[in-house]
């Protein structure tokens, strides 16, 4: 500081302490004349009295006064006076510290980033520089969040070796994509992002055609950086896209965004902000978190997680926990109730976006209980349904969601109105309405059956019951979304369906046998037709991948029921004639063959691999005849369960039959191919249609994979 600047400073530190001295000295000499019964001034209606200021105030500014003279004498604070301590402030940078840091690593031999991690106080070292300069990016726990990758597992854009990661520190990255959109045509990138997610073995609702057509535009335009097998280039930091792991995101939408409108990350250079042993000591921590990932993962035995992965997709998790075309257990998919709207959640063990701050009780309460960490969940969650999960394989679950791909994707903000929106009321909800009685396995078994029958029912029962949560779907609920348990199986409206009644009493009456309802529920196909809906998604997500032995027990148990679920002893079978010589005859049979017929065949027999059976068809010959009606107003896309089975699309009558036409259709088919006799009404299929075109399902001459994509998530079909 120069001599002018140095008197300034002095000056008018010196010139400020002497006058505030002499204000409180004026006061205090003055504080006697005070009058606490003199009103100075009255502010509406309120006096202000003229009473002296406290002892203790006087003494308070003493003690500061004197303090502060005492640190202008001791420390630096009258221009360049340095004070009799001789403090200077880079006593205050981190010099001790990395003094300490550099003395550590080097008593390391050899200090790869394995040798470094290995020593306590490096790591510590590490982990505070990684929270002041890389946590505001990559999360504190270091697993990333969007557009900022995971740096503590195993998959590294540049290379996981110790070169590389401390390149990525010292120099930065910066990733650059082109985007597509002027280039490409609408249709290739929207194809290409199929068969990238495809290749995540992800169950997709696209043709196969289309993910071939996604294969040509990818090799043509991609491979160059991304390899042919798109498998990515460490080199150049293209990523590998057959993986699961996504920094921008993997849902169909993300992908294609991406691929619309290209990206530029930048990692900024680190070095010449740190020091070369402080980098060495972020890669330490680094890799020190990386290992104790590998190995809490490698300490799972390789069987549980096999068994957690079959319970967890037995139990329908990925399907739930999966926004339409998202990543997989990420979360997003809107349940829509008479109070709002639910998302469910990401259930990766992403520490902040996901599970992975759960414990494994945390897990087991939200299974058991319904109540999560942060609050009770909603019954959109079948808590009620896996209470009766046994431990063991609750455990196994939450192994194998221990063992899979962290997501960095947020959890939507549900949209429930008030008082939904209040948690703790969910707890009033449980004690309402949640049956805790242990579930029965033995008692209602089927009498006279051989301990083989009785096992095979019993397992069925617990899939059925449990994991497979059937009767959430499938089962009426009251005003407060409870199920009504002495309705079970007997069918609910959901998302523009009708999950029909599955009671055994139904089963049996619309011909159900144990080989037709284990290859509906296993395949999605059958000589009783084809999943669609919401049970195509079933299907496609979770009973396709369990065994026949469990897919069979399930149909067992339900084909012969037990308690509140009995076929009554006159039940009678429904005997479907097909058509008649004077079926054929009439004006109905030449408005099906021209309509109908067309895909089904003129006999309604259906024809691979065009269109399914309407004989003995299961929906034709449901006592309910809604999902008859709507699929003629919805039209119907390929469920794409097998290449070999996908079936047309479904043509929408929307825009080309009236209700009444429609109405007597319908009759006319149900009459000859499901033996249901009880007319419907015009009135009928207009209430149908009338619920569907309010929450934007109707209208389409065919469904299309990605038709739902704009529609209104928050209009309740009922």
């Amino acid at each position: 500081m120069t001599g002018f600047w140095n008197v300034w400073v002095i000056t008018l530190t010196v010139i400020f302490l002497v006058f505030m001295i002499l204000v409180v000295v004026k006061y205090w000499k003055t504080n006697h004349l005070a009058d606490e019964n003199k009103t100075v001034d009255s502010f509406d209606n309120i006096d202000e009295n003229d009473g002296p200021p406290p002892r203790i105030m006087f003494i308070a500014y003493l003690v500061a006064f004197s303090c502060s003279i005492l640190f202008l004498i001791l420390y630096p604070g009258l221009g360049n006076w340095q004070g009799l301590l001789g403090w200077q402030q880079s006593d205050d940078t981190p010099r001790e510290h990395n003094v300490s840091l550099d003395e550590q690593i080097a008593s390391i031999t050899s200090p790869t980033l394995n040798a470094l991690a290995a020593e306590p106080a490096i790591t510590a070292s590490g982990k505070a520089l990684f929270q002041t300069h890389c946590a505001a990016c990559h999360r504190a726990n270091g697993q990333g969040q969007k557009h900022f990758p995971n740096v503590v597992d195993d998959v590294w854009l540049y290379g996981g070796t110790d070169e590389a990661i401390l390149h990525s520190i010292k120099q930065g990255r910066n990733g650059a994509m082109a985007g597509w959109k002027a280039i490409l045509p609408k249709e290739d990138i929207q194809n290409m992002s199929y068969y990238l997610a495809s290749l995540q073995q992800r169950p997709l609702n696209a043709p196969s055609v289309k993910i071939d057509l996604g294969k040509n535009a990818f090799l043509k335009n991609c491979s160059a950086c991304h390899g042919a097998d798109a498998k990515g280039n460490q080199v150049i930091g293209a990523p590998n896209l057959s993986d699961s792991t996504w920094v921008h995101g993997g849902s169909i939408e993300e992908i294609q965004h991406t691929i619309n409108n290209g990206l530029n990350n930048v990692m900024p250079a680190f070095e010449g902000q740190l020091s070369n042993n402080e980098i060495l000591a972020l890669g330490a921590y680094i890799t020190e978190q990386r290992i104790a990932h590998n190995a809490k993962i490698a300490a799972i035995p390789v069987d549980t997680i096999t068994k957690g992965e079959y319970l967890a997709y037995a139990g329908d998790c990925v399907a739930c926990h999966s926004a339409e075309g998202g990543e997989p257990f990420a979360g997003g998919l809107p349940f829509v109730t008479p109070f709002g709207t639910v998302y469910s959640t990401n259930i990766t063990p992403h520490v902040t976006e996901g599970i992975g701050d759960y414990s494994y009780e945390d897990f087991k309460a939200a299974l058991y209980d319904g109540k999560g960490k942060h609050g009770y969940l909603y019954p959109a969650m079948p808590y009620t349904s896996y209470q009766y999960v046994t431990e063991d394989d609750v455990l196994a679950m939450w192994d194998y969601l221990q063992s899979i791909t962290a997501v960095s994707r947020r959890n939507d903000d549900n949209s429930m109105i008030f008082p939904s929106n209040i948690r703790l009321g969910l707890l009033g909800w449980n004690i309402a309405f949640m049956d805790t009685s242990p579930l029965d396995l033995t008692s209602d078994a089927p009498k006279g059956g051989t301990v083989e029958e009785t096992e095979i029912w019993s397992r069925g029962k617990y899939l059925v019951m449990g994991l497979g949560h059937c009767s959430e779907c499938h089962t009426p609920r009251n005003i407060a979304q409870a199920l009504e348990a002495d309705k079970i199986f007997q069918g609910n409206l959901i998302d523009g369906w009708n999950a029909p009644n599955i009671s055994s009493q139904e089963l049996y009456q619309d011909r159900w046998d144990v080989k037709s309802l284990t290859d509906f529920l296993h395949t999605g196909h059958s000589d009783k037709g084809s999943a669609f809906g919401g049970m195509a998604d079933v299907v496609k997500n979770s009973t396709s991948f369990m065994t026949r032995n469990d897919v069979e027990a399930m149909a067992t148990y339900l084909l012969t029921g037990d308690d509140n679920n009995r076929i009554p002893p006159d039940t009678q079978q429904l005997q479907p004639t097909g058509f008649t010589d004077l079926a054929k005859q009439s004006d109905m049979y030449t408005l099906f063959k021209t309509t109908c017929g067309v895909c089904h065949g003129e006999d309604g027999k259906g024809r691979d691999p065009i269109a399914p059976t309407l004989l003995n068809n299961g929906i034709i010959m449901h006592s309910d005849p809604y999902n008859t009606i709507a699929v003629t107003i919805r039209g119907l896309e390929p469920s794409y369960l097998s290449e070999e089975r996908n079936f047309m699309p479904m043509v929408s009558f929307q825009n080309i039959l009236t209700d009444a036409q429609l109405s007597d259709l319908i009759s006319f088919i149900r009459q000859y191919l499901g033996d249901r006799t009880v007319p419907i009404t015009g009135n009928n299929v207009k209430d149908v249609r009338e619920k569907l075109q309010k929450a934007g399902y109707a209208g389409n001459f065919h469904t299309t994979p990605d038709m739902y994509d704009k529609r209104d998530r928050n209009i309740d079909v009922d």
